[in-house]
């Protein structure tokens, strides 16, 4: 029987509906490991790959990154990962340098790069939109950042963005311009999907529904890409665009170069639009979490300088944080448009640290919600 491994929290998409309702509907098992074990020692999720011979396992792009930080050759005695035939990747923007250096990486250990499957699901489409083909590895287009900025077309050059397949089936995709207009092919604009499994609606949210879901049944996914022979391509979400100097960047274009710089935590870093104080024009905000002790001058200045030789645009700001004081939503998703409210009201903090007495209390509190909750229905 085949064999799943996970990490994800439940409470996650990707893990409730891709792991754990999978397993029940499909033959084989599903290996669990608690997300705070996986964080706390990332290399558990490669040895309970091999010990169990997992054969599909999904995780956001942040956690392959940990695995290059964090995972010691040491931890790996003994590690087999040929098993492991589905390196699923989505629920956040993919870094193709991430791919391919944990490929090169894990290789000696039965890793094939062929394994790696860049996907794209949402929630309100329960769950997978998106799959590229199997063992066939990631795909790769290189674009020309500039252009893509300035006129949303696509044409060659070296940013890097990676595909996340074809629709699935029963699915169907378009990407469409702001009058609502289909693009043809290398043409950026917002994605709009439709399907067996797309949600009603929101829950007790008419107006969100009305926004988000067209009279035909299309789904305004919020995203922004173009297709190219066939295959969707992100660029990133509509709300999230950076404007510098006329140009739309998509803040992952800022982000990803982050990915690699030392000092700072592995998709703990978000780029933002802004209006420095006395200015006129938007400028760049960086937002980035620290690792270990080096100091924050020195590390601003890598940002900078990865940022810079990437896209051309020099960060105006950069503001290094202490771990875990980026916003984030239930399902770990970094909320930017929150994290930028906070900067400007200057009360961008860390939460408060628990002691044992105030976790007890949250955790009856969650308790007897759930008995409420179960009394009700």
């Amino acid at each position: 029987p085949r064999v799943g491994v996970s990490w994800l929290p439940l409470y996650h998409d990707m893990g409730l509906i891709g792991c754990l309702l999978s397993a029940l509907y499909y033959p084989g098992s599903l290996v669990l490991i608690p997300p705070e074990a996986f964080l706390a020692r990332p290399a558990l999720w490669l040895r309970a790959l091999s010990r169990h011979r997992g054969y599909i396992s999904p995780a956001p792009n942040f956690a392959y990154g940990l695995c290059l930080k964090r995972v010691k050759d040491a931890e790996l005695d003994g590690v087999d990962l040929s098993s492991w035939r589905h390196a699923l990747n989505g629920a956040e923007p993919v870094s193709v340098d991430t791919l391919r250096r944990f490929s090169v990486r894990f290789e000696r250990w039965g890793f094939s790069a062929r394994a790696l499957r860049p996907v794209y699901g949402l929630s309100e489409a329960s769950l997978a939109v998106t799959f590229p083909p199997e063992g066939r590895g990631p795909r790769a287009l290189g674009v020309d950042a500039g252009l893509l900025a300035r006129e949303g077309r696509v044409a060659e050059g070296s940013r890097e963005l990676v595909s996340v397949g074809m629709p699935v089936a029963g699915f169907e995709v378009e990407v469409r311009g702001e009058t609502g207009e289909a693009l043809a092919e290398r043409c950026v604009g917002q994605v709009f999907a439709r399907g067996p499994s797309l949600m009603a609606g929101y829950f007790a949210d008419a107006q969100a529904t009305d926004r988000t879901l067209t009279r035909d049944g299309w789904l305004d996914t919020g995203d922004l890409g173009f297709i190219a022979e066939g295959e969707l391509f992100l660029t990133g979400r509509a709300k999230d665009v950076v404007i510098i100097r006329g140009a739309n960047h998509a803040p992952q274009a800022f982000e990803e170069p982050l990915q690699s710089v030392a000092g700072v935590r592995a998709g703990c870093a978000v780029a933002l639009g802004f209006t420095p104080e006395g200015g006129e024009d938007e400028a760049l905000l960086i937002l980035a979490e620290r690792s270990g002790q080096e100091a924050d001058d020195v590390v601003e200045e890598r940002i900078r300088a990865a940022v810079v030789e990437t896209t051309g645009v020099r960060p105006h700001t950069v503001r290094m944080l202490v771990p875990g004081t980026l916003p984030r939503t239930s399902s770990g998703k970094l909320r930017r448009a929150e994290a930028l409210r906070r900067y400007l009201a200057e009360d961008l903090a860390p939460p408060k640290k628990m002691g044992a007495v105030g976790l007890a209390v949250e955790m009856a509190r969650s308790a007897l919600a759930m008995v409420r909750a179960e009394s009700d229905t």
